[in-house]
């Protein structure tokens, strides 16, 4: 959990400050030659009409030009850590009067209704509490999931694997009051960026409803939606 949380939090700092690891491209080791392309797949060509072999990794990043691009991100915001990581997030409070159950049943049931599959769940509080032995504020992560759509990311960016399955945190606060929250899958946040490999346009209307789903399933739970 620990190696995926980070590497979110890498890809979704990068992309809230403005900066991102493409820029790091001309930083990579000279002889970080093309990464493997599998012949048998055909080019496929984005909405800007740039080409890509689907399926297939980029060049990877070396940990230095990596750094590099994330120090230089930071360097130019004048938001905190906390802030930033509170602009990439997507978060709504349980109404007051709302178990704990009736949230989480709430979600599963919207997210059945709208064809969103649940595929597991993650109860961090009780794995700390088993390891400590002392109570902690409650934190699930619950994890959702459309193949179709994976399929179709995954082909874009096979790097997209590290942000699947889609993910929505329910979590107790000081005051015990509860919050859903998720990272914002806001695409349209891409429509300003200077990049030149801008999203499909098919992918990026997919990506829309994949996100208004899980804000969908959000307000749900949040509502008790039963």
């Amino acid at each position: 959990m620990a190696n995926q949380l980070s590497a979110l939090f890498v890809v979704s700092l990068t992309l809230a400050v403005g900066g991102g690891l493409a820029q790091a491209r001309n930083a990579t080791d000279a002889d970080a030659d093309a990464a493997s392309r599998l012949p048998e797949k055909p080019p496929s060509a984005t909405s800007t009409g740039q080409r890509f072999t689907p399926n297939t990794m980029m060049d990877p990043i070396t940990p230095e030009a990596r750094r590099k691009v994330l120090e230089n991100s930071l360097a130019r915001s004048a938001r905190s850590l906390r802030e930033l990581i509170n602009l990439m997030t997507y978060k709504v409070e349980a109404q007051p009067g709302i178990s704990w159950d009736e949230v989480i049943t709430s979600m599963k049931l919207r997210a059945n209704k709208i064809n969103l599959k649940f595929i597991g769940a993650h109860l961090v509080h009780k794995e700390i509490e088993a390891i400590t032995g002392k109570p902690t504020p409650r934190v699930e992560i619950y994890h959702f999931c459309d193949a179709l759509l994976a399929r179709e990311l995954l082909d874009y960016s096979l790097e997209f694997a590290i942000l699947l399955p889609c993910r929505i945190a329910v979590v107790e606060d000081a005051q015990q009051k509860i919050w859903l929250t998720m990272l914002d899958w806001d695409v349209s946040w891409t429509d300003a960026a200077p990049n030149r490999n801008k999203l499909p346009d098919s992918l990026y209307q997919a990506a829309s409803r994949l996100r208004k789903g899980l804000e969908e399933i959000i307000q749900a739970g949040a509502n008790g939606a039963l």
